[in-house]
Order: structure tokens, then C-alpha cells, then sequence
């Protein structure tokens, strides 16, 4: 095994956020990853984070923000919105223009729509690649890297184990979708975000099988995808979930392998 700990965040918008508040709870047990794996808001998060920011100063990024400060409205046949904002804005934040640039290493999941599959970037430009796994199909334009369209990493991989499992000794996932499944599905959209929370949920279950321990606050699905005015307390689920999960990181378990990877 290259590395001790890896660190798989989720995708799922604003709820990323949470992602901050796990590290921050990370650091409070002295628990820091080796490697970072991540998927739209996760390979976000990941971008901040394996830059050895404060977590709360990542947070800060986000904090009285709202999404069309990392957004905008485009005539584009292949998306309802572009994301050159977010580009811009993390290329302020980070101050840093590749993978190896990053103080720990960090592998990004994103969807080659064309060809089917999940591509795990880690070297080269870092921001394309950051912007790719969070372009949301429909409502976010593609992003092209090398001639090649890709879109939301968690349209296959949304908790992105796999891509380090082999790598590590020990793998911590963070799961930020939990389902309400009391809640009234009372219109089209509603319909529409369960069906969105159901796939990301089936897509992810291989990859909770193969952590060792994963982190998952309740009730997330409180929070909408764009709920950036909730940041504060998006951050506070992730490190409350986080502070309570990882008391039973010792418990031992044999690292799986995922053939092929």
C-alpha cells in the first residue's frame, strides 16, 4: 500500500460543505489523510483541502454566497449555466495551477459522457478538472479537457472509493445524501430531486462497502443542493457526524481490493 489513509468525499452540492467540518473534526483527533478522492462538491472541497487551508477558511469561500456568484446564465445548447465564475474564484483561492502543486495528493472523478465511463484525473491543469466533476448535466455546460466533454462525476461515482481503495491502507468516506424517507413527494420537483438522491444513492453503495469507515450526517436532505446560506450550519452536521464516527476509527479491518484498479 503508497499511502496509510485516504479521504472519499461525496458529491451533492451546498451539502459539501459538510466536507469542511469532518476535516475540521479530522484535525481535532489528529487524523490526517494521505490521499484525498473526490467527486463534485467533493473534488471541490478535496481541491481546498489538499492545500492544507484551514477548514473554517475554506468555509469562508463559501459563506454569504449565493450560486450565481459561481455561476452564470449561457445561450449554450449544452447547458442551462456556465461555470467560468467557480473557475475564477478557485483559481484566486488556490494560488496553484496543477496536481502537483498540492501539498497532499488528490485524485477527481468525472463523467466522459461520450464514451461512458468515469475518468480519475490526477495530474495535469487541476481547476478544469475540479470544474468537470461538478458540471451538473442540463443545468451546467460540459467541461472540455483535451478535446473531450465531461460532466458530474457522480453520474457513475459519486462516493469515489475505488479510485484510491488499492492505494490504502485504510479508507474514511464521507456520505453527505442521506434520504428522508418520510418526507411527502408532493410535486414534479420533488420528484425530480428524489429521483436525483435515489441514483446517487445506488451508485454508491459498492463504494460504502469498501471504506473502513464512513461518515454520514443525518437528515442532509434538508439542505438543497444550492442552500449556501446554510453554510454555517451544513459545516456544524459535518463535524457533529464526524466528531461521533470517528471514535471507532481503531477498530481494524482488513483493506479490500477492488480488481482492476
Amino acid at each position: 500500500m503508497k499511502y496509510k489513509l485516504g479521504l472519499a468525499l461525496s458529491g451533492g452540492g451546498a451539502r459539501g460543505l459538510a466536507h469542511f467540518g469532518v476535516m475540521q473534526a479530522m484535525k481535532e483527533y489528529g487524523i490526517k489523510p494521505d490521499i484525498i478522492s473526490g467527486t463534485s462538491a467533493g473534488a471541490i472541497a478535496g481541491a481546498m483541502l489538499a492545500t492544507e487551508r484551514h477548514p473554517e477558511e475554506c468555509l469562508h469561500f463559501f459563506t454569504h454566497k449565493k450560486m450565481m456568484n459561481f455561476a452564470r446564465f449561457t445561450l449554450s445548447k449544452s447547458g442551462l449555466m456556465s461555470m467560468s465564475k467557480m473557475r475564477n474564484h478557485l483559481k484566486d483561492f488556490l494560488q496553484i495551477q496543477t496536481f502537483d502543486d498540492l501539498k497532499i495528493p488528490l485524485v477527481v472523478t468525472a463523467t466522459d459522457m461520450k464514451n461512458a465511463t468515469s475518468v480519475h484525473f490526477n495530474k495535469g491543469e487541476l481547476i478544469p478538472c475540479v470544474v468537470a466533476s461538478c458540471s451538473i448535466p442540463i443545468l451546467f455546460t460540459p467541461t472540455k479537457i483535451d478535446g473531450i466533454n465531461y460532466v458530474d462525476g457522480g453520474v457513475f461515482m459519486n462516493l469515489p472509493v475505488r479510485p484510491i481503495r488499492n492505494l490504502c491502507e485504510k479508507v474514511i468516506a464521507v456520505e453527505i445524501n442521506s434520504i428522508d424517507k418520510k418526507r411527502n413527494i408532493a410535486n414534479m420537483l420533488h420528484i425530480a430531486e428524489r429521483s436525483l438522491h435515489l441514483s446517487l444513492a445506488s451508485n454508491s453503495k459498492i463504494d460504502k462497502n469498501l471504506a473502513d469507515l464512513v461518515i454520514a450526517p443525518d437528515d442532509m436532505i434538508r439542505f438543497s443542493i444550492f442552500d449556501l446560506n446554510r453554510a454555517k450550519e451544513i459545516y456544524e452536521q459535518g463535524y457533529l457526524a464526524a466528531k461521533e464516527t470517528l471514535k471507532e476509527f481503531n477498530v481494524t479491518r482488513k483493506p479490500q481490493t477492488v480488481p482492476g484498479n
